[in-house]
């Protein structure tokens, strides 16, 4: 019995290592390049353009069957975008000031078969890709600081610097054959030396006193001319008055003047009635009995409400 076991145990392990010898697996997010005696064949396409033999190139994801080392070989590559950075380098912009820049690069595998022939590895083209990061980081030296590092973002010129980065890699990638697709290039992070540090921070200071400055100006500029505006109003609206009240005195005189007439007539009886409106005025409530000789002629009762 136990040696039963022991033979099924090593027919299991037997049948594993053939089909790992004989079978291989590509993911859903890698893409295979068989290679027979390190040689990688190039896919087969009819007249009308349609891909008839795939070659060495394995896109879909299942299993394949292989030849066992050193026959064939399989060289898996991931489809997915990979992300480069570089490290922090200085470098001076076009206005001399200094700046520690880190950039990052996103790439993917676009043509596994130039890729394989080309540099078999993915440490070989992060290797390369790189490099050539490093070289395009010099555009940042055409433009000043204040292009790059501002706190209005309509002087800022980063995504004008990121689209020249980006274009100009893919254009050297273009004549190497590498097989490799540069999606996006950009500034990871900017840092000031500290040397400059205090320099910028004296000229942000500066700049902003500068504004204050303009802006009290603009401010008591603006509230003489309000105050100016004010007197104006007010000189034209005592004046408008004036006018007002002298027509309305004159207007007063004139109507004054026809009682004047009509009270000379009968002058006693002009400080007759004058005489009961004051006493209406200050007894409101009272009846008030004269003399009728005093008041009018005939006789009777004055009430001041009446």
């Amino acid at each position: 019995m136990k040696n039963s076991l022991t033979l099924l145990f090593g027919l299991i392990v037997a049948v594993v290592l053939l089909l790992y010898m004989f079978l291989f697996t590509v993911r859903y997010d890698e893409v295979v390049v068989l290679t027979t005696f390190k040689e990688a064949i190039d896919p087969v396409y009819n007249d009308a353009g349609e891909l008839v033999d795939a070659g060495s190139v394995k896109r879909d994801p299942r299993l394949y069957f292989r030849w066992p080392w050193p026959v064939q070989e399989v060289h898996a590559y991931p489809t997915r975008l990979q992300v480069l950075e570089d490290q922090f380098e200085e470098f001076q912009t076009a206005d001399g000031s200094n700046l520690i820049i880190r950039a990052y690069l996103v790439w993917r595998i676009e043509d596994p078969l130039a890729f394989f022939r080309r540099l078999q590895a993915i440490e070989r083209a992060e290797t390369q890709l790189n490099a050539l990061l490093r070289d395009t980081k010099g555009i940042m030296s055409r433009y000043r600081f204040d292009q790059l590092v501002n706190t209005d973002p309509s002087q800022l010129k980063l995504d004008e610097i990121e689209q020249q980065m980006r274009q100009e890699i893919r254009d050297r990638l273009a004549s190497t054959g590498y097989g490799i697709a540069v999606e996006q290039v950009g500034i990871r992070r900017m840092v000031l030396p500290e040397d400059v540090t205090e320099d910028v921070f004296e000229r942000m200071k500066s700049r902003r006193q500068r504004l204050a400055e303009k802006a009290r100006a603009e401010g008591l500029a603006q509230a003489a001319a309000i105050k100016s505006e004010a007197n104006s109003a007010s000189k034209r609206i005592m004046a408008f008055a004036e006018q007002r009240a002298l027509a309305i005195r004159a207007e007063g005189d004139a109507r004054a003047a026809q009682y004047y007439d009509v009270f000379k007539q009968d002058e006693q009886f002009a400080v007759e009635l004058r005489r009961i409106e004051t006493l209406k005025a200050v007894l409101p409530r009272s009846t008030v009995i004269m003399p009728a000789d005093q008041i009018v002629p005939g006789g009777g009762l004055i009430k001041p409400n009446e």
